[in-house]
């Protein structure tokens, strides 16, 4: 498993593997992503969307979204590879390939899924094997711009190359997942962004967030990540995060994803 810090500025791979099939709600990528089904299928469920993405298929997974998802083997097996693009990396992408002038059709800006053609499919299986291989980041990030390039060309790039327009919570969710474990406070937090408690709550309430709100869900995005990519118990798991109680932390995620964490990795072990 690969640690995945999402501020961390290095593109990282996530393999997902199932047996059983399984849904998670309110999940958020800290991180923009991308992802390819190889086997079964995926339904993504993000705003008033409704998709089902396969092996024809990219999913495109904008940053600090919340997203209802639900994998489904075929035959007895699930299988996806996730690839988590660094913020930095996309403002480098926008700057050196500014986007047409021409609009993209307005069906491709809203959908998470887009088609997997022949050229993205061609970067795509480099970008794989060059992080499959541990090639360095200078030769990662190359393949990693011809899948965006790709993407771009086909008109497909649109959600991913979006800025956000929350600045002041990706900071938030950006900070908190550098230290799940820390028992963040707002004066902290504020401290940390050089501006006042007040300042920073009123800022994060015309962003329509709150503050204990990133911290849970900064938190649940990294426990799902452990729990789905790692050998840890989930006592420790819990303890990564935030809490001292594995019963307590276990509940929350039962709560937060509508699957607990041992149902979970029953789902992607058990035949």
């Amino acid at each position: 498993m690969q640690p995945l810090n999402h501020t961390e500025q290095v593109v990282t791979l996530q393999a997902i593997r199932a047996r059983c099939a399984h849904e998670l709600h309110r999940v958020t990528l800290f991180a923009p992503a991308l992802c390819h089904v190889r086997r079964g299928s995926k339904v993504v469920q993000f705003a008033d969307y409704h998709e089902v993405a396969r092996a024809d298929s990219l999913i495109v997974f904008p940053a600090g979204k919340e997203i209802s998802i639900a994998n489904r083997p075929a035959q007895g097996e699930y299988a996806s590879d996730i690839i988590y693009i660094p913020q930095r990396f996309l403002s480098q992408f926008r700057a050196r390939y500014p986007a047409p002038f021409t609009a993209e059709p307005a069906v491709k800006q809203a959908s998470l899924c887009v088609p997997f053609d022949a050229h993205t499919r061609q970067m795509w299986d480099s970008l794989l094997n060059t992080l499959n291989d541990n090639a360095p980041q200078q030769l990662q990030e190359h393949q990693l711009q011809g899948v965006l390039l790709a993407l771009q060309l086909a008109g497909n790039a649109g959600l991913l190359l979006r800025e956000r327009h929350d600045p002041v919570s990706a900071q938030v969710q950006g900070l908190i997942a550098l230290a799940p474990a820390h028992d963040w406070q707002v004066a902290e937090m504020a401290a940390h962004l050089h501006m006042g408690s007040s300042t920073l709550r009123r800022r994060l309430a015309a962003e329509g967030q709150h503050f204990r709100h990133l911290l849970e869900n900064a938190r649940m995005a990294n426990a799902l990540y452990e729990v789905q990519s790692s050998g840890r118990s989930i006592g420790e798991i819990a303890y990564r995060n935030g809490y001292a109680c594995a019963s307590r932390f276990a509940a929350r995620f039962l709560q937060h994803f509508g699957l607990s964490p041992r149902a979970l990795r029953g789902a992607m072990r058990d035949g």
